[in-house]
């Protein structure tokens, strides 16, 4: 069982000695069940009226002047990224960057996925 549950902490420290909690102060815009396939997707593609009521509701507001990072992390498989409860399949992720892509949402994009197998989600 975790001695410390909501805390992370950066590097190990000696026994008696307390650890930074590097999660301390910081704003979670989506946790637990709101960590979606479609709400990551809505995220992305700027659809802030299909996040009503769910998580922050703060969604990516870029435009064709930025420059966009998305690091995700997590578990995957071949042609799946792993979420939560279930996953995204490369098909779903494709599209919504296809989407952003096509609204003009970014002057450039830097994806960092990392999981196992994530080079099939680009395939």
């Amino acid at each position: 069982e975790n001695p410390f549950p909501g805390k992370m902490f950066n590097r190990p420290t000696e026994k008696g000695t307390a650890g930074v909690d590097v999660y301390k102060g910081c704003v979670i815009d989506y946790k637990g069940k709101a960590v979606t396939p479609d709400v990551f997707t809505k995220v992305l593609t700027g659809d802030a009226a299909g996040l009503a009521g769910v998580g922050s509701g703060k969604v990516l507001q870029s435009s064709h002047k930025d420059r966009v990072f998305i690091n995700f992390v997590d578990h995957g498989g071949v042609n799946i990224i792993g979420f939560p409860e279930t996953t995204m399949h490369a098909v779903e992720l494709i599209s919504a960057l296809k989407k952003m892509h096509t609204a003009k949402m970014y002057k450039e994009l830097v994806f960092y996925l990392e999981a196992c197998e994530s080079g099939s989600m680009f395939q």
